[in-house]
């Protein structure tokens, strides 16, 4: 009789797999993986973390699982489908008229022509072409599978960043990306940022890899993921390639010298020679035409359509030819206030929508982060120089990109989470540091930095 129960257990269980598969195929393809993904990362915690582990990952799948759900249910029935964006309709169409054509499916000819077209081409249209290829159209599924790549990036970054940053820190930072409101919505949109961020962890593990990798060719195999994440970094969103080079280079230098005292005496007493190189005239002359450039793609941000910001003179703004002509000082004020633009607008002063006013709130939240970012930099590079490093110099890449190319808010602030996934860490830690210092103002500075760790 068990035998016979059992049985029928079995054929209940496939039935409602395949109704499932039916109905949601990445839905059944991408839960058991990240449940996987989740155990791996939750390994070795103790009973009160793990608690807390497993209740802020089931409450973050679980909400983004209910709001594509009502994404789904509130769709219009005059749509093909619903989006969260106006940029996931572009997306979501030209991936199925790649997929079309790869399948020798008839499309319209105007269909072909703008589902090849330059403008908006990423390896992200080639990836969802393939997946609907091999499980037909997925216009819902495609925000359980961003759901599941961002949230594997978010556990695979807390895996290593635990044994570094103490379990406060670590458990604070996987909150902070869980659910702070934009990342949120981004990670369940159907644009491109949940890949870009995988892929910006996995090139994060090899640069890791390629110093700590107890073997040769396990520094060998970090070397080569290391290539092969920064040329898909690049192939994701133009950009990508510089800054997983900068961001690579610079943390791996700067992780290396920070935790050789001697040697980072021996940099101190050379950089007058660094200074000297950077004013050579081709140097400058490079400098200049980059930040030229840059200047080029925040004026079209300006013209285009949402809120903007302007930190050029009003004349580029009239003429943009002009600025292939900006002079060396001109460039200078422009990066400065890009970067001040990039941490400060919107400003609560000029928001000029209901939608930027109900953005406040979060900027304010954006406000205090960083003012934790340069406690727990300094915590950081006292217990893990080199993974310290490395997120600092990453999201330092990113900012300087985001910033100096920047102009419209929307995008801005679109953009500039990428760079939180690096950033959430060091604030956490920075928080855990500074409590722990008010709170018991008489510990020693040993014991305030170990405050993290418990």
């Amino acid at each position: 009789m068990s035998g016979t129960r059992a049985l029928w257990l079995a054929v209940a269980a496939g039935a409602g797999l395949g109704l499932a598969y039916s109905l949601s195929p990445m839905t059944v393809l991408c839960l058991p993986l990240l449940a996987a993904l989740a155990v791996w990362a939750g390994r070795g915690l103790s009973a009160r973390e793990r608690r807390w582990f497993v209740s802020l990952v089931t409450v973050g799948v679980v909400a983004r699982l209910v709001v594509i759900a009502v994404l789904f249910v509130t769709a219009d029935s005059d749509r093909p489908f619903a989006t969260l964006f106006g940029d996931e309709e572009f997306f979501k169409l030209r991936s199925v008229w790649i997929r079309n054509v790869g399948l020798a499916v008839p499309v319209s000819r105007a269909d072909f022509i703008y589902a090849f077209d330059e403008v908006g081409q990423s390896s992200y249209l080639y990836l969802l072409a393939l997946l609907q290829a091999m499980v037909g159209p997925i216009p819902y599924g495609v925000h359980v599978m961003n759901a599941t790549v961002y949230l594997a990036g978010v556990l695979i970054v807390y895996r290593y960043v635990r044994p570094a940053f103490g379990e406060v820190a670590a458990l604070g930072g996987l909150a902070l990306l869980l659910f702070f409101p934009t990342l949120f919505v981004w990670s369940i949109s159907a644009l491109k940022e949940p890949s870009y961020t995988l892929v910006a962890v996995a090139e994060l593990w090899c640069c890791l890899y390629l110093v700590r990798g107890r073997r040769w060719w396990q520094r060998g195999v970090a070397a080569v993921g290391l290539v092969t994440c920064i040329f898909a970094l690049e192939s994701l969103r133009r950009g990508g390639l510089s800054v997983g080079v900068a961001g690579s280079l610079g943390g791996l230098a700067l992780g290396i010298i920070s935790s050789r005292p001697r040697l980072a005496w021996a940099t101190l007493a050379a950089s007058p020679l660094l200074a000297m190189v950077l004013l050579l005239p081709p140097v400058q002359d490079r400098a200049l035409s980059v930040v030229r450039s840059s200047a080029v793609y925040h004026g079209g941000h300006i013209v285009s359509s949402g809120y903007s910001y302007k930190i050029l003179d009003g004349r580029y703004y009239h003429d943009g030819r002009l600025l292939w002509a900006m002079d060396g000082r001109e460039a200078g004020q422009y990066v400065v206030r890009s970067l001040v633009s990039y941490v400060t607008e919107p400003v609560p002063w000029r928001a000029e929508s209901a939608a930027l006013r109900a953005y406040l709130p979060e900027q304010m939240l954006w406000y205090v982060l960083l003012a934790f970012v340069p406690f727990g930099l300094v915590a950081g590079l006292r217990r893990d120089p080199l993974l310290t490093s490395l997120l600092a110099s990453h999201a330092g890449a990113l900012i300087v990109m985001v910033a100096l190319t920047s102009g419209n808010i929307g995008t801005l602030i679109r953009h500039r989470g990428l760079a939180l996934p690096y950033l959430a860490w060091l604030a956490a830690l920075g928080i855990c540091v500074v409590v722990g210092w008010l709170t018991q103002p008489s510990r020693s500075r040993e014991g305030v930095h170990a405050y993290g760790d418990r």
